[in-house]
């Protein structure tokens, strides 16, 4: 079978959905499926509009030159020079602006095309510049750009179906594609292309935008969630509309425990996620205020991530005299980010709104108990007592006394842990997410050839 998957997002670029995305894909290639993804290609116009007011600016001062000498007239009067002069400045600044940007952005370099564990990886331009934020203006240039490319590579690449991550933004791309070539197309629900009142962020979007979600998930051939939770939002759109179940999972061969956690020193949090509104971080900053009110000192809460909150979270640490105990790690590579897994003790989240986390299930996976709160599919991956617990949302009280209880209990914290893990191999192995996915996708193309005869 021929699968051509669309996602805005696709490591590195994003977090948790391009994550699944590419592990799906690379188990699919393993089962002898022909995978091609298309998805985001940084691109800033820095140093094309730098370039464009040079090429105006040197214009303007050859057209002075040549008025000068062949006329002998003098047109400075008349601003042209002020106007040369600073098109040739905004340009060079403009230049440099996009050669900064080309140095330190961790999204630079990446190849239009490559193979990544067998998947061919088309990266489209998109006019993205985080690697962990995407505006709203930004994903509307992926969803023309995606059009259009789609468009062209379908006709060549020839698939049998497509698989959408993310309802919004990448749904319209769908609907085009079945339009145009008649090819059934499956959307893959991840968290906050759900409309909800938890996703703050696209609450005046959604007001608006609900009607074309509702379209769209009602043109597909098949709608998947990732957990249950997030079903149950989903219904709140369409109630009447049959959504499947498939959770994400994980990659277990490699994150996985050590060998011991024993080590001096500070009893280790993480959390890992994006720096925003609904991951609630401020949370777990009024959490360890409260531990260390109630004397509890001997802890570090390692936050790795990056986002539009992390200025008001490092004032928040500073007001609160937490520098000894929060440290700020920012975006780290993959073999970092499983030792810090390793490293720690403890995994906390604060987050009001989720799918299916990945970075949960990472943590499960290398053998760390949760404590996280009753966020739709977190219930999924922590069982009560057997490898975490949950706490409300907003509850920082809670919380700080779950972290207190399993900071004193090394022991508790080593039977939760291992707990993780089996619950992690029995339940989330990404072999068996991307068999159910091609029984969706055999149905769903079974479906449609019948509708065509």
């Amino acid at each position: 079978m021929r699968i051509l998957i669309i996602n805005y997002e696709f490591p590195p670029i994003g977090a948790g959905g391009g994550k699944a995305s590419q592990k799906i894909a690379a188990c699919l290639v393993e089962m002898g499926h022909t995978v091609r993804v298309i998805t985001s290609h940084p691109t800033q116009l820095y140093t094309f509009f730098g370039n464009l007011s040079l090429l105006f600016g040197v214009g303007f001062w050859i057209y002075l030159a040549y008025i000068k000498i062949a006329f002998n007239k003098d047109l400075s009067d008349h601003g042209f020079t002020l106007l040369g002069t600073l098109l040739l400045l905004t340009g060079f600044i403009l230049r440099n602006t996009g050669l900064v940007w080309e140095l330190t952005s961790p999204i630079r370099g990446l190849k239009p095309v490559e193979f990544i564990d067998g998947v061919e990886v088309q990266r489209i331009p998109v006019l993205r510049q985080r690697q962990d934020f995407c505006s709203t203006f930004e994903m509307a240039t992926f969803v023309l750009s995606g059009t259009w490319h789609s468009f062209w590579q379908v006709r060549e690449f020839k698939p049998d179906v497509v698989h959408i991550f993310f309802g919004i933004p990448d749904g319209p791309i769908g609907w085009f594609l079945k339009r145009v070539y008649g090819l059934p197309y499956l959307i893959s629900l991840r968290g906050a292309d759900v409309p909800s009142a938890e996703v703050k962020r696209f609450a005046k979007h959604y007001r608006l935008l609900r009607p074309l979600i509702r379209y769209l998930w009602q043109d597909a051939a098949a709608l998947v969630a990732v957990s249950n939770g997030l079903r149950q939002y989903a219904f709140e759109t369409t109630p009447d509309l049959p959504i499947e179940v498939i959770s994400n999972a994980i990659e277990l061969s490699t994150f996985i425990p050590p060998r011991s956690r024993q080590h001096e020193g500070a009893i280790r949090l993480l959390f890992v996620g994006r720096f925003n509104a609904f991951k609630n971080v401020e949370m777990l900053l009024s959490a360890a205020t409260r531990l260390k009110a109630n004397g509890l000192t001997n802890f570090e809460l390692q936050l790795i991530g990056d986002g539009a909150q992390r200025a008001n979270l490092e004032r928040l640490t500073a007001e609160n005299g937490l520098t000894k105990q929060i440290r700020f790690m920012g975006w780290v590579n993959r073999e970092a980010i499983i030792a810090c897994y390793q490293q720690a003790d403890l995994f906390v989240t604060a987050t009001t709104w989720e799918g299916m986390p990945n970075t949960v299930l990472e943590a499960m996976a290398c053998g760390l108990p949760i404590i996280a709160t009753r966020a739709s599919g977190l219930n999924e991956l922590v069982q009560e007592g057997v490898n975490g617990y949950l706490v409300n949302i907003n509850d920082a009280v809670a919380l700080a006394e779950r972290i207190a209880q399993l900071m004193d209990n090394s022991y508790e914290r080593q039977r939760m842990g291992k707990e993780s893990r089996k619950i992690a191999e029995q339940e989330f192995a990404w072999e068996y997410i991307a068999e159910q996915y091609v029984h969706i996708y055999e149905r769903i193309v079974s479906h449609a050839k019948a509708q065509r005869r």
